[in-house]
């Protein structure tokens, strides 16, 4: 049988992506086993945003031969060793919050820092509030890392049958955990003794009838490994983290798939660029992309424009989903009509919760980021499951843990643009309502707490305390799991291109269905974002 060129290539290109699943190339062969593209080769790129999905796009392109700009609205974060490139969450400074005088999270949000181009956005949305990562590296420099996998029945409850599971779990899930390097927490650093809440987790999922699913991280153990020998500074064995990884632990973004695009010489990467608008170029299908370089204070330095060939958006569920809502409003997309646009927001089914008082020792300042979680499929409002996170919780407040119940919830919300602000807005009706996410989280903790703690006499002290007028609190008022307003099959076709616009493609969390299927969605938005560029790239073949 014959095989055209064209062919071949996107055999070829699907055969490398399973070799480097396979782990029979190793990280710096997989950087040229796609090879450039003759179609793309000195065509221009341009991407938005540098965390996950961004991140993949900016390395798929390079190697595939286009001059591939990065635009990210924050700076660079170059961890050196002293321990102190990030502030921390038991003592914030402006370094942990996006241009806002307050932090976006810890143990005292009322505490004032400078406003500056710090490490976490904050979006007020009605109903709700949404927390994201801004810097070289998106959203990997301050999430925990989690990276599990959803499972194919869960899968198969949110996801449009053309993005096969197998095909996921076969190659790009491989292919994502391998180039991150997720890993489960070693048997040696769990039975160190800061890591005596990891341990007690698993009694109490014994305890309460459950098999414990241990969960791959994309962090560094031998560093954690080091932080505990006092060769690094400590940093996730004391519960830190979420302010960025003082000992480098975090196998971020910008230190594979950012440094293997940079080393293609095809891709550079642009901090501190925020981009205002997109705009069609009238009769070509290229586009203008407005943005103003700013310094850490917020100053504008330069506005600029840039005109490329291919636009790649990948600011995030809100960030991407916003600008595309706002420059439609301001006409500069006359041909994004599909009324999917905006549509399919959700916030992942989350529900975090703290349980306090409790019996067993879990330390204080516990070491992380986790180790296992478990799932309750029993539960009578959804499909629910639990994981342990790590939190520097003082020693004043005392035998206290924060969990993330993650269920498969119905309800979503939208993103629209908002006159009053200019820009792309979440729009959240359930802020004044128990959704169903909740219900189940409640659910969920109450059996937990009475198994585990109630029948040996210890008080029911495991609901959230939040204030749903203000979004503050635990619960579900805020998310770090923005997903949807670009939803593929509905306002992108299932490889991210956007209706209407045949070089506009969608490659982050605004393409998942408001949900990644029981999981936190860092994996599913490598891998997703990997399936999209293999596509891209076999088309040009």
């Amino acid at each position: 049988m014959e095989l055209s060129r064209r062919g071949l290539l996107r055999i070829t290109a699907v055969g490398a992506g399973a070799a480097v699943a396979s782990g029979v190339l190793g990280r710096e062969q997989a950087l040229a086993s796609y090879g450039v593209v003759p179609s793309l080769a000195g065509k221009t790129a341009i991407v938005i945003g540098s965390g996950f999905g961004g991140a993949v796009a900016a390395y798929r392109l390079g190697q595939a031969g286009l001059v591939t700009t990065v635009l990210e609205r924050g700076r660079r974060w170059d961890v050196d060793g002293s321990g102190t490139t990030f502030c921390t969450i038991t003592n914030p400074d402006w370094r942990c919050a996006w241009f806002s005088d307050r932090p976006p999270l810890g143990l005292d949000t009322t505490k004032r820092v400078e406003r500056r181009a710090g490490l976490i956005a904050t979006h007020t949305g009605e109903g709700i509030k949404v927390l994201s990562g801004s810097g070289v590296g998106g959203g990997s420099l301050v999430i925990g890392m989690f990276l599990p996998q959803p499972r194919r029945a869960d899968w198969l409850k949110v996801y449009p049958l053309g993005v096969d599971y197998s095909q996921m779990d076969s190659v790009y899930w491989p292919r994502a955990r391998q180039n991150l390097r997720a890993a489960t927490i070693p048997t040696d650093v769990q039975n160190a003794p800061q890591f005596a809440a990891a341990r007690a987790w698993l009694e109490y999922i014994a305890e309460f009838g459950q098999a414990p699913v241990q969960v791959p991280f994309a962090v560094d153990w031998d560093v954690i490994r080091a932080e505990l020998a006092g060769r690094a500074p400590a940093c996730h064995t004391i519960g830190e983290g979420p302010f960025g990884s003082n000992s480098g632990a975090k196998n971020s973004v910008d230190r594979n798939y950012l440094k293997w695009a940079a080393a293609t010489g095809n891709v550079s990467v642009l901090p501190l660029h925020e981009v205002t608008e997109v705009r069609e170029v009238s009769g070509q299908d290229k586009f203008e992309v407005a943005c103003k370089q700013i310094d850490e204070y917020g100053t504008v330095l330069a506005t600029k424009t840039l005109v490329c060939d291919y636009l790649f958006l990948a600011a995030g569920s809100v960030g991407t989903t916003s600008l595309l809502v706002t420059s439609r409003q301001r006409g500069n997309l006359p041909r994004l009509t599909n009324a999917q646009v905006g549509k399919g927001w959700g916030n992942n089914g989350d529900f975090l919760v703290a349980r306090l008082a409790l019996r067993k020792n879990v330390g204080s300042a516990q070491g992380g980021p986790g180790n296992v979680k478990f799932f309750d499929d029993a539960n009578p409002y959804a499909t629910a499951t639990m994981a342990w996170e790590s939190a520097p919780v003082p020693s004043w407040l005392g035998q206290t843990t924060a969990h993330l119940v993650t269920s498969i919830a119905p309800e979503r919300g939208e993103i629209r643009y908002d006159a009053a602000t200019g820009a792309g807005k979440v729009y959240w009706p359930y802020g004044v309502m128990e959704t169903s996410s909740e219900k189940a989280g409640r659910d969920l903790v109450t059996r937990l707490w009475w198994r585990t703690e109630g029948r040996y006499g210890y008080l029911f002290n495991g609901l959230p305390d939040y204030d749903r007028s203000t979004g503050m609190g635990l619960g579900s008022a805020n998310t770090w799991h923005p997903l949807g307003g670009m939803v593929m099959g509905q306002a992108t076709d299932l490889a991210g291109k956007v209706s209407g616009y045949p070089n506009l493609y969608c490659v982050d969390g605004s393409v998942l269905p408001g949900s990644a299927a029981l999981a936190n969605p860092a994996l599913t938005i490598t891998a997703n974002a990997e399936r999209c560029l293999d596509a891209f790239i076999a088309t040009h073949a």
